[in-house]
């Protein structure tokens, strides 16, 4: 309701003035209507002004909507292209399925629990809270045993170090299971989880991402070290199919994923280690050693890496998302009017406050006819798929939306959904429809106690891990902020201009802002870290399989206040920057990225050119 204060105090006082001018001239029919005064205050009846009050309110609404510059296209543009900006942001976790030794060494394979597979926890308020996985989880035998931190890198004496190397990282794998060795379990890569505290783990993922210089493995102990053709550590969670909210196919992901790292850049915590090159060495214990550059042991970054051990990496970890699909039915039964154009969209009836529509995804209606069973699929309004023929004015199309009012007032009926026909006069549901929707549990993700030494989740046919736990409680559900113009700015936004990387660093302030909807208070201080953005014209030579010559681009020097990222980190940042950047150039040209630190103006990260989302070669 606080976004309608504004409007309601704006009708009131208008209200009251109008109220004033009219006893002002015309005093004797004032009188008789109780308007002596402006309110009750100042003489007026107190009934006059409740009435006041109530058109206020009324007017308010209206006033709202007028404002909201044709609420109808820009919200039918968004939900068709970037539809995440209109639902509410579910809440997330990072769930662990922890495999002991124990059970590792009666394994003979590697076991994948799929890309959205459903949990589900014990009930809160008598509801179960159930969460979707991310990403693909791999229990193996395969277990990480040890990490280490050397602030002055210790190395063979035959190995000639790099000149810039200063320390290193190390972790230490054993295969626990007799029955298969690192060759035969034919994994290519295993993903890992960096958890610890914020400074910790900031620290540790730059230097993974930005200072590691050389990769070495060590077969069995042996104190021979083998060198890696390239660093087999990335950041993991930046390919499509990785998403944790839905996304439509057509739209570009450096959207999505500037959102979902603004609203839970956990998500980004995780490491591949790719093993295809490690494998060869046939053993059944190794230990992977990262040569760090540029990190002085008596810096602060070196100090508290000295913390680091065994159990900042973990094994078996997903994000969850608190969505589920379900079925949903059309609800009357709160509102006795018979001629409504929409109505409520409910999951169950009983338990409305338990349930949250996140987005409809078919509307279908089952019939039985004497030919069988028929089913019918009814297209949304703003689908870009209607077809295009004379009958398609009387067809069908269902229409929904959220009122962020009634989601405060009357949580769970907030959700409604009404037919209209190709003129958009307004329909009667047709009956016997069927709902197919994502929903989540609202907010009771939240309240969702975690740390049960007998785990906090649940896999429908079980696991083969001892427990699935939550590693932190599931973040609050966050909705993205329906300010005046939010939507005419996202529209605007698409329509990409390398004039917005040429003017400075407030437009690119600007434009991220837009992607953190929610105003979450950690990405408003990365923003403003941003601090200075210059630009020069580039060439480079475009080589692709269907064309080679030299291609004009820009490459961009951008200049950060490090002490904004001293708890989040500067490379997953930075990561999503250069993919939403190369968006504002043409097709022909490029941009190249180069991160300058504000305190001593050195290079901090130079990222490879981009035309597009394609690497130049």
């Amino acid at each position: 309701m606080e976004d309608l204060l504004p409007f309601y105090e704006r009708e009131l006082t208008l209200l009251r003035q109008s109220a004033r001018k009219f006893a002002a001239d015309y005093p004797k029919v004032a009188s008789r209507l109780l308007l002596a005064g402006a309110s009750a205050t100042e003489g007026g009846d107190r009934s006059v002004e409740r009435m006041f009050e109530a058109f206020a309110f009324i007017a308010a609404r209206a006033a709202r909507r007028v404002e909201d510059n044709y609420p109808e296209f820009t919200e039918g543009l968004i939900e068709t292209m970037y539809p995440h900006y209109l639902r509410p942001f579910p809440s997330c976790s990072i769930a662990c399925f922890d495999v002991d030794a124990s059970r590792a060494s009666r394994m003979s394979s590697a076991v994948v629990i799929p890309r959205g597979t459903q949990l589900y926890s014990r009930p809160v308020n008598g509801t179960k809270v159930m969460f979707r996985t991310a990403y693909d989880v791999v229990l193996s035998p395969l277990q990480l045993t040890d990490v280490r931190f050397e602030a002055v890198a210790q190395v063979p004496r035959t190995l000639r170090l790099p000149p810039q190397t200063t320390s290193r990282i190390s972790l230490s794998f054993a295969m626990q299971s007799a029955h298969v060795s690192l060759e035969t379990l034919n994994l290519e890569s295993i993903r890992l989880y960096t958890q610890g505290d914020p400074l910790l783990t900031a620290s540790l993922r730059d230097a993974l991402s930005m200072r590691a210089l050389r990769a070495y493995v060590e077969p069995d102990y042996s104190g021979k070290w083998l060198a890696l053709d390239q660093i087999p550590l990335t950041l993991a969670g930046l390919r499509r199919e990785e998403s944790l909210i839905p996304f439509p196919e057509g739209a570009n992901p450096a959207y999505l994923f500037l959102t979902e790292y603004f609203a839970y850049p956990e998500k980004f915590g995780f490491f591949d280690c790719d093993l295809r090159q490690i494998r060869r060495t046939g053993s059944r214990h190794f230990t992977l050693h990262i040569l760090l550059k540029d990190l002085k042991a008596d810096s602060p970054t070196a100090r508290v890496l000295e913390q680091l051990g065994a159990e900042n990496f973990l094994l078996g970890c997903t994000p969850v998302v608190n969505l589920f699909n379900t079925t949903g039915k059309l609800s009357t039964s709160f509102d006795s009017a018979s001629s409504r154009d929409a109505y409520p969209l409910v999951v169950d009836e009983q338990n409305i406050r338990g349930y949250q529509v996140y987005s409809v995804d078919a509307v279908e209606q089952t019939q039985e006819t004497s030919q069988g069973t028929t089913v019918m699929r009814f297209e949304s309004l703003h689908a870009l798929n209607h077809r295009a023929r004379p009958e398609a004015q009387h067809a069908a199309y269902w229409c929904a939306s959220r009122d962020t009012l009634a989601e405060n007032d009357r949580p769970g009926l907030e959700f409604v959904l009404g037919f209209v026909n190709g003129a958009l006069e307004p329909m009667r549901p047709p009956p016997g429809l069927d709902f197919k929707l994502t929903c989540s549990n609202r907010n009771l993700a939240e309240h969702l106690e975690h740390g049960a030494a007998t785990g906090d989740l649940m896999m429908e046919g079980g696991t083969l891990a001892r427990r699935i736990m939550l590693l932190h409680s599931p973040t609050k559900p966050q909705n993205f902020s329906q300010d005046r113009g939010t939507w005419w700015c996202l529209i605007s936004q698409l329509a990409h201009s390398p004039i917005a990387l040429t003017t400075g660093i407030e437009p690119v302030r600007d434009l991220l802002s837009l992607h953190n909807p929610t105003k979450v208070a950690s990405a408003i201080h990365q923003i403003d870290g941003l601090v200075d953005l210059q630009w020069k014209t580039a060439t480079a030579w475009l080589s692709t399989a269907s064309f080679a010559g030299v291609a004009r681009g820009i490459e961009l020097h951008l200049t950060i206040d490090e002490t904004h990222f001293a708890s989040t980190g500067i490379y997953a940042f930075a990561r999503m920057l250069d993919d939403f950047l190369s968006l504002y150039v043409s097709t022909s040209g490029f941009t190249q990225l180069v991160l300058l630190s504000n305190e001593e103006g050195h290079e901090l990260l130079r990222f490879p050119r981009r035309r597009g989302a394609d690497f130049l070669l």
